[in-house]
């Protein structure tokens, strides 16, 4: 019987080592995860723009885009007037063909055919200059939003800004757009079209 209560009391003494020891390893886990725990007053210094939207949205590029849109369509009335002009002259050639020398007739076509080639190098000319004048203008755009984003980022003590299009998700919290598109709009109003214009010719 002794023996017996030896080997219970031994048994007893084993199990509570055993548990006191995993008990320890348990709360030296939870103490080194609690240090890995962000405290609640926390920020994490990071913040997301749609600059897509920062650009097409401003008062700028507002602007840019009716200059564009005129533009369009003063080019559209000058090259329809040049259509007009090249179907006359296709108009009358059809009623000379039988009545000059064939000499005559093809010199006449040639000049046709160059005044063709000339308005469609026109056009091409034109849809360029306009894409230039986009694009130049997008890039100042742009180029003054980046400052604008930089700033605040030097205020805010930002480690990273991201652009929405790369982002998955994200709180409004962190979206500082609506904060550039009016910052934006008050250091850049509106922009030079005609020197914008002049240096893409």
């Amino acid at each position: 019987m002794k023996i017996q209560s030896k080997n219970k009391l031994y048994k007893l003494l084993k199990f509570i080592c055993l548990y006191m020891f995993f008990s320890n390893m348990v709360i030296a886990q939870e103490e080194v995860a609690e240090d890995n725990i962000p405290s609640s007053g926390a920020t994490f210094p990071i913040a997301v723009v749609n600059m897509q939207a920062i650009v097409g949205e401003s008062l700028a590029a507002v602007k840019v885009k009716e200059f564009i849109e005129n533009k369009k369509i003063e080019f559209t009335t000058e090259i329809q007037k040049e259509e007009q002009q090249l179907k006359s002259m296709q108009e009358e050639l059809g009623s000379q063909r039988s009545i000059l020398p064939p000499d005559e007739f093809a010199e006449l076509e040639g000049n046709f055919r160059k005044k063709v080639e000339n308005l469609q190098k026109m056009v091409a000319e034109k849809n360029q200059l306009l894409e230039d004048i986009l694009s130049k203008s997008v890039q100042i755009i742009q180029n003054e939003a980046i400052k604008i984003i930089t700033d605040i980022g030097k205020e805010k003590n930002l480690a990273l800004t991201l652009d929405t299009s790369s982002v998955v998700i994200a709180a409004n919290s962190i979206n500082i757009s609506k904060n550039v598109i009016t910052l934006l709009n008050i250091n850049l109003p509106t922009l030079n079209m005609n020197e914008i214009m002049l240096d893409s010719k």
